[in-house]
């Protein structure tokens, strides 16, 4: 006997509808990496206190990757909000990198020779990946036991519809509105709040990480087995926050002005820049590609870590008024 054939849905893939889901979704998760970094941040903190996030943010996207039929199911932009928004704005790829390079340079004079300095670097590196593949993997576990009990009965085909108005549905417009909400919301708390202004400063820049990040991902099929588009958000970022981290370490600025540049670096850098997709990346990609596609893109954003902060603080010293 033939299999009966299954039911065929049709799904508009809205690329306004997919840009406004990611805007919540990124101050969510902006504001849930800042929680955990400042939770996980006391004396004598076994480890350091961002892997906490990023293996959070790696355990969601595992999750959200076996639940991907479903989300599409109950509202299309779900998914691209929860993995680009959400999880990519709770990992970062460029807060990473300068925490490696920190080790390296021994930035906060520990007193200990130039070899400690290397396995501290090495241990930041190494332990951020391990924990990001195993929040992953971990993810995808949890996602594989839950999803089997809610099938997917019916085939779905995405129609492209691009940035179009013309195919929204009315959960596309509520999505819309929210998003224009929760922006403005933390513009008016960045201009009339009078405490945590970085905190409020990092939810405004958050969704132009996320955004900007999101679109060039458009283009990681243009190179085979290398997502050109991560790599550059990722080393582009690396390259932002050592510039931000530069201007902190010797530029004398006013309380706004120290508020802004945090805001930056944890808001734009922050989401801009991604290990949750990184890692997801390394685990598709064939093994040599994806060795040369993990190591290119660590040591490049080293190598401008080295290049923009370090030449800095190596000759002028570190003098942060923030």
């Amino acid at each position: 006997m033939e299999e009966p054939q299954k039911r065929v849905i049709e799904i508009n893939e809205n690329k306004i509808a997919i840009a406004a889901a990611i805007v919540p979704w990124s101050i969510a998760g902006v504001l849930i990496r800042i929680a955990l970094t400042r939770l996980q941040t006391y004396p004598g903190m076994p480890v350091f206190s961002l892997v906490y996030a990023q293996w959070v943010g790696c355990l969601i996207i595992g999750i959200a990757t076996q639940y991907k039929k479903h989300l599409f199911a109950w509202h299309h932009p779900l998914h691209p909000g929860i993995s680009s928004g959400l999880c990519g704005s709770i990992t970062t790829f460029s807060s990473w990198q300068l925490g490696i390079f920190k080790e390296f340079a021994n930035y906060d004079a520990y007193p200990h020779t130039r070899g400690k300095n290397v396995l501290a670097a090495l241990s930041e590196f190494i332990v951020t990946l391990a924990m990001s593949i195993n929040g992953l993997v971990f993810g995808n576990h949890i996602g594989e036991l839950t999803a089997s009990r809610w099938n997917v009965e019916f085939e779905q085909k995405i129609i492209p519809r691009e940035f179009s108005f013309r195919y929204l549905s009315t959960a596309d417009y509520i999505t819309i509105v929210v998003a224009i909400i929760s922006w403005l919301g933390v513009v008016f708390a960045a201009i009339f709040s009078n405490s945590q202004r970085d905190l409020a400063f990092a939810c405004v820049f958050a969704p132009i990480g996320a955004l900007t990040r999101w679109y060039l991902s458009f283009y990681n099929g243009k190179l085979p087995n290398f997502p050109i588009g991560t790599f550059i958000v990722n080393v582009f970022g690396t390259i932002v926050l050592a510039s931000l981290t530069l201007v902190q370490s010797g530029v004398y600025m006013t309380t706004v002005g120290c508020s802004v540049v945090q805001g930056l670096a944890d808001g734009y850098c922050g989401c801009l820049t991604t290990i949750s997709t990184f890692v997801s990346e390394i685990i598709a990609l064939p093994r040599r590609s994806a060795y040369c596609y993990g190591f290119t893109s660590v040591v490049v954003s080293q190598i401008c870590m080295f290049i923009v902060l370090g030449s800095y603080i190596w000759s002028q010293g570190i003098h942060s008024y923030c």
